[in-house]
């Protein structure tokens, strides 16, 4: 009988155990905390590196050609960066141009949008060669629902070496990577 009663004991202690916590008298559960509200803008001005394709016009003494390039920039913050371009012209020598500029950008990430300001120089070709100065400026604009894929618009005056001084305008496509 004395190990009956011991069984008894020991299996009401262990099924006590293995039961588990016990219910609290309030039966309501903690309220998580809200997730926080996402950034104001567009956060697409960022440091990093962009991919510019473009169609161009250059504006040189009474003649008006069209081209388009490539270009590269990288930003070091969400205002500096440089840039390299790479144009072509279709005028009757096929003006090449190579572009290096330094970039200031102010962005307004409430609209996706930045407007820029660039001062470089570069080297043309179109049967003679020539070093340059430029200076210019430019808005880009963001779309991120599209991996922030831009569009911008630029235009830059160029002051030639030895040669009449010329415009160079651009329209095209920045692919960030």
């Amino acid at each position: 009988m004395k190990s009956l009663t011991t069984l008894i004991m020991s299996i009401a202690l262990a099924s006590s155990v293995i039961a588990g916590p016990v219910a609290s008298k309030n039966p309501k559960a903690p309220v998580a905390p809200l997730p926080p509200a996402p950034a104001p803008g567009c956060g697409c001005f960022t440091a990093g590196s962009n991919f510019d394709v473009f169609g161009a016009a250059i504006f040189e003494g009474g003649n008006n050609d069209l081209g388009g390039g490539v270009g590269w920039s990288y930003f070091f913050n969400r205002n500096i960066g440089l840039d390299l371009n790479y144009s072509v012209f279709a005028t009757p020598s096929q003006h090449h141009e190579i572009d290096g500029n330094l970039i200031f950008r102010a962005p307004i990430d409430s609209l996706c949008i930045a407007p820029y300001a660039l001062i470089g120089g570069g080297f043309a070709t179109n049967g003679t060669s020539r070093g340059n100065f430029d200076v210019g400026g430019g808005l880009d604009i963001r779309i991120p629902s599209a991996s922030c894929l831009g569009i911008f618009a630029e235009g830059a005056y160029h002051f030639a070496a030895e040669q009449s001084d010329y415009t160079t305008v651009r329209l095209g496509l920045r692919i960030p990577f």
